[in-house]
Parts: structure tokens; C-alpha cells; sequence
């Protein structure tokens, strides 16, 4: 069976002469040869564009050499676990993984911090996060929240910094490691009351979240600092929206006139900006008036990092912009800006490309047979999305290999937005630059609607991002809610079964 595993590195504390750290190891029971990934983040978060594959031989062995010029973190993830590792330059780690009881075991010089942060598990999910479903503490009452959650999280987070107190480890490692544990508490808490409490009671959710961030300093005490503190600093924008409009209240927030403190602009002024920008920017004027500016332009960095990812370049020109009036001898502008160089020539590539096609008089099409009847003689593939929608351009990864399978097969590929009026350009100029190829159309909120009355089951009317639609020949929808591009096999079987 394959084993996947990723390691996850970001950029923490020490540099080396060396800029070397000698990775080796064994994942027991394996019986032919594999591939694992090595994931170098920017900043922070998991982007699948800094995947590096490394070879796992015939009997599970595998060594290597990773290049790095500072300390870093590491997250490797097999089926069943995820370790959490600490990387330092001219340091060495064996690591031998046994999927039967998902053990590891450490030996070499960066054996003792490895060890630690396995004891630690700053990877495990945590007693209250078990289960969306008939989870046990999703409608706890305020009190019962405090007593059977946070109290008790609580004193799990004060268990794991006594442990690293009293470990044998560097007093650096400590206090980089306390800090990766001090962030990873809140950051739980905080994924609890906004993915798992009941999102109808907005009342007790913001309570909880403002609970948990008042009083914890947003600057960090170690830098750079771990990739769980700079998950913390981008959440922490949360959490001061969260206190900007309970401090507001429901009426003023409302009023058109309001002025924010911290955004110093109106809502509406707010509203417009992430409608032309995007809410990426709005976020960034919060943490440009708020945060230390050296995190201020990390966070900046990253998400410009994550715009380019997602090749979305209407986003990245304003984040962009402000990257380089604010930090003009920034450490990041050579590597960004040739990333920004790369989406604009992929853009001017595409104007031309007649594979990508806008359908004729969209704007006044009030039913999707009107796109499909034009497509009759093939099966057709329906991707609902939005240029807003992460999830939506997550999955067009997979579209090379989904038209690759089918090239010279009769399926055709029709893509749904739903964008407003105003972000037209926009959504012309996303379509171009990641190289779309079929039939496009857009639709705002209110007029995707009849399209959604269409093609959704009546007993499914739930409208989600993205969804997939499958139409036979006949331009007849025979698979509603259809598989995503990501599941291949999956897919590929259900558009076979038309052709």
C-alpha cells in the first residue's frame, strides 16, 4: 500500500555554516520501492507547489540530504500519523516509522528534540475536536465550555511546557518549542469554535473566541518563529474583527457612516475594497495597522506566496504593490516578483487561446441547457465554482490530468462561476492566466439561482462550492452531485460510463 507522507518545513531560529541536515531512515513493512514528499513552505501553511519528492527503496530505507541555512520545522504525515520534527542545520536524524502501531523512534543528533516534540504531539487532535458529528461539547453552554474544554486543554498545554522545562534540550529549543505549544492551544480552540460549535449561536462562538485571544501578546517571543505561531498570527485577524464589531454592535455595524478603528475606512468603504481587492487585502490593511512590522510583512509575503499559487492575478497585483512600497529591500521581492513575472507572461499567453471560450451572450442566459445544447454529441463535465472560492481553485489542479485523460474523447467542459457583475475582469483575466480550456460562463448571487433550481436534486437543494455536474450526450443531467478531479479513478469511471 502507498504510503504518502509529507514534511512540512518552515523557517525557525539558528543559522549554520554547514546548511546541511542529514535525513535517514526506515518505514517498516514496506515491499516496494516509493516516493515521499518533502514540503518547503514559504512562511507558513501547505502549498502543494513546494512538494519535493524523495525516493523510499525496495525494504522502506530512505536518506537524504536537505539543504537548509536556517532551523526548521518539519511535519511528516503518514496514513495514521503525523510527526512533528525540528531540523537543524549540520545536525543529523534517523527516523524509523512502524505503520502497525504508528511508533517512531529517533536516533542521531537532533534525536532529543525529536523525541520531545513526539511526546508533545502537536499534531494530535485533541479531546473536544473527535468527530463534526454528535461531537459531545459542540452545544455546551458557557460554563460547561469552561469546565470540560479549556480548563482542561488548559492544563494539557501546562503539562507539555513543564515537560519541555524540565527536557535536556537547549534553552533556544525550549523556548522555540513552548512557543510552538502556547500557539497550538489557542490555535485548537479556536478551530473548535468556528469549524464545530454550532455556527447559529454567533453569540456564544464569539465569546469563546474572544475569550481565548484576550491578553495573549500577538508578538512572539522567539523569531523567526514556527510555522504553528505564524498559523496563530493569521488567525489572530479573526479573532480582532471579532472584538472590532462586538465592540460595535449589531446597529452600528449597519450604519454605512460607522468608522472602523484599526481599518480606518467605513464598511462600506471595507466592502468595496474586498470587492476590487479582495478580502486578503482588507485583512491586510488590519494587520498593517496592527501587527510588529516584521510579522506585519511576513504575513504579507505568504499571502502573496498563496495568491501566485492559486495563480490569481488580479489579487496579487494590489498585495504586490503594497509589498513593495512598504518593504522595498525586502528579502522576499526577488522570489515574488518573479512569480508575478511568470503569471503575467502566462496571461499574455492565453489571450489568444481559442480553447478558452467565453460563451456568446452569457450575461442573458437564465438556464444552463442553454450552454449544454450547444455541446450535444458529448458528455459533459459541469464544474460550478468561483474565483473566491479556495476549495473551487484547489481542485483545477487536477484539471490537466482529467483533459489529458479524455483528450481526443467526446467530453466537453463547461465551468459555472459565480462571481458579481463587478468582478468580471476579474474572473476573464483568473480564466486566462490558469489556462481554463472550454466553455465559461458567469452568473452573480442572485442569478445563479434558477441554474441551481436545475440541476440540484430536490432533496438535496443545498447550494456548496465547487460542485460537479455530469450530462449525457443527449445534453440529459445523469449524475448530479458528480465527483471532483481530485478523486480520479472515481471521476474518470463515472464519465465513462456515458461515453
Amino acid at each position: 500500500m502507498k504510503q504518502f507522507f509529507t514534511l512540512i518545513l518552515s523557517t525557525c531560529i539558528a543559522l549554520s555554516a554547514s546548511g546541511q541536515f542529514k535525513f535517514s531512515g526506515k518505514i517498516a513493512g514496506t515491499t516496494k520501492a516509493d516516493t515521499f514528499y518533502v514540503n518547503i513552505p514559504y512562511v507558513f501553511g501547505y502549498y502543494h507547489d513546494n512538494d519535493v519528492a524523495l525516493p523510499v527503496d525496495a525494504k522502506g530505507n530512505f536518506n537524504t540530504t536537505l539543504n537548509i541555512h536556517q532551523q526548521k520545522f518539519g511535519n511528516i504525515r503518514f496514513d495514521s500519523k503525523a510527526v512533528y520534527l525540528l531540523l537543524t542545520p549540520g545536525k543529523s536524524l534517523v527516523m524509523n516509522y512502524n505503520p502497525a502501531d504508528s511508533s517512531v523512534t529517533f536516533s542521531g543528533t537532533a534525536s532529543a528534540e525529536n523525541r520531545l516534540l513526539d511526546q508533545v504531539d502537536l499534531n494530535g487532535v485533541p479531546f473536544f475536536a473527535k468527530g463534526y458529528k454528535d461531537n459531545a461539547y459542540a452545544n455546551l453552554g458557557p460554563a460547561a465550555l469552561q469546565e470540560k474544554v479549556v480548563q482542561p486543554w488548559l492544563a494539557m498545554r501546562d503539562k507539555n511546557i513543564q515537560l519541555v522545562n524540565s527536557s535536556a534540550i537547549s534553552p533556544a529549543n525550549k523556548a522555540l518549542i513552548i512557543q510552538e505549544v502556547k500557539a497550538n492551544y489557542i490555535l485548537q480552540l479556536n478551530y473548535f469554535a468556528r469549524g464545530i460549535m454550532d455556527r447559529t449561536d454567533g453569540k456564544r462562538i464569539n465569546d469563546l473566541i474572544l475569550q481565548i485571544y484576550d491578553h495573549v501578546p500577538l508578538a512572539p517571543d522567539v523569531l523567526p518563529a514556527g510555522p504553528l505561531y505564524y498559523s496563530f498570527a493569521d488567525n489572530y485577524i479573526g479573532y480582532l474583527e471579532t472584538q472590532i464589531f462586538t465592540t460595535l454592535g449589531a446597529g452600528k455595524a449597519k450604519d454605512p457612516a460607522t468608522f472602523l478603528p484599526r481599518y480606518n475606512m467605513t464598511i462600506d468603504s471595507g466592502n468595496r475594497v474586498a470587492k476590487l481587492k479582495g478580502k486578503s487585502f482588507v485583512n491586510w490593511i488590519l494587520v498593517h495597522n496592527t501587527y510588529p512590522k516584521n510579522i506585519a510583512q511576513d504575513w504579507l509575503a505568504q499571502n502573496i506566496f498563496a495568491k501566485c499559487s492559486s495563480k490569481d492575478l488580479a489579487y496579487t497585483k494590489p498585495l504586490m504593490d503594497e509589498m513593495t512600497r512598504l518593504f522595498p529591500h525586502s528579502k522576499y521581492l526577488p522570489y515574488l516578483s518573479a512569480r508575478m513575472s511568470n503569471l503575467e507572461m502566462l496571461l499574455a499567453k492565453n489571450l489568444a487561446n481559442k480553447n478558452i471560450v467565453v460563451a456568446d451572450g452569457y450575461e442573458k442566459m437564465t438556464s444552463i441547457y442553454e450552454a449544454i445544447s450547444k455541446l450535444k454529441g458529448k458528455v459533459v463535465y459541469l464544474d460550478v465554482w468561483g474565483t473566491w472560492c479556495a476549495p473551487c481553485k484547489d481542485e483545477l489542479r487536477y484539471n490537466p490530468a482529467l483533459k489529458q485523460r479524455f483528450k481526443d474523447k467526446d467530453v466537453a467542459f463547461v465551468y459555472l462561476d459565480m462571481d458579481e457583475d463587478i468582478k468580471d475582469s476579474q474572473w476573464r483575466e483568473f480564466v486566462k492566466v490558469n489556462g481554463l480550456t472550454g466553455l465559461h460562463l458567469r452568473k452573480s448571487s442572485k442569478d445563479i439561482q434558477p441554474f441551481w433550481a436545475e440541476i440540484l436534486p430536490k432533496d438535496k437543494p443545498d447550494q456548496y462550492y465547487p460542485m460537479y455536474f455530469i450530462f449525457d450526450k443527449n445534453g440529459k443531467l445523469v449524475q448530479p452531485q458528480a465527483s471532483r478531479p481530485s478523486d480520479k479513478d472515481k471521476l474518470y469511471k463515472q464519465i465513462e460510463r456515458y461515453l
